[in-house]
């Protein structure tokens, strides 16, 4: 009572107004789950890819199962470049492949390539949330228990630690300004007919990342845009 006396006198002070409204329970963690959508990646003819779910959606009927729980990593699907990264990722062959995901977040990209037959799949992230969240995730997925994934705390620095073209693709879903920065690193690791997928950058940001792309020797395949964000997939020329 006295504190609430002293807030009142605080707010007559202040000339601030303040009301109180009963509000009915709710479980609010049922309502969170039932508001929190699947996401569902098509091809142009409308079948089902790919599904990212978390735990507590239902099994998807169709297309590749990709569980992940919602943390505070980036990369549950929801985001436009998460969306153009992982269909154009589901794009490529990746049997047997080498896979390395820059600024993995939750690991979905490395968890898609290792669905998809990938040999070795690497995830890197500056942050070490990140990184732990990666590895729950993979746990979330019965199926690559047993992979060869590997999830890392750090940036652009382990390229510099790689062998060079040890990678047939290597994805990035960073800030433009990162991209940039490491631009030389990514392509000095990709093998010859390697795949680079760029995403993080919006459509009007297209032409700075070309111009650097092609300054590297890459070819540009492919431009994707949705919502305003844009997502390249480049190729390192055999010769």
């Amino acid at each position: 009572k006295e504190a609430e006396k002293q807030l009142a006198q605080i707010m007559a002070f202040a000339s601030v107004k303040i009301e109180k409204q009963k509000v009915l329970q709710e479980n609010w963690n049922a309502k969170w789950e039932s508001e929190y959508p699947m996401v569902t990646i098509e091809d142009v003819e409308g079948r089902v890819l790919c599904t990212i779910r978390a735990p507590f959606h239902d099994l998807p009927r169709q297309g590749m199962d990709v569980v992940v729980a919602p943390q505070m990593s980036f990369g549950t699907g929801h985001h436009a470049t998460t969306y153009l990264m992982v269909s154009r990722l589901l794009s490529i062959s990746l049997a047997g492949q080498s896979v390395l995901d820059m600024g993995c977040g939750t690991g979905v990209l490395a968890l898609v390539a290792a669905k998809s037959g990938a040999a070795d799949v690497m995830g890197v992230d500056i942050e070490k949330e990140a990184v732990q969240n990666a590895l729950d995730n993979q746990a979330l997925n019965a199926d690559l228990l047993d992979s060869n994934i590997a999830f890392i705390q750090g940036d652009g620095v382990v390229c510099d630690n790689t062998n060079s073209e040890f990678w047939d693709v290597l994805c990035a879903n960073i800030h433009k300004n990162v991209l940039l920065q490491d631009m030389k690193r990514y392509v000095r690791v990709l093998h010859k007919g390697g795949h680079l997928l760029l995403s993080g950058f919006f459509e009007g940001d297209v032409s700075a990342l070309t111009e650097a792309v092609q300054t590297c020797g890459m070819v540009v395949h492919h431009v994707d845009v949705r919502a305003g964000w844009a997502c390249m997939h480049c190729g390192k020329p055999l010769a």
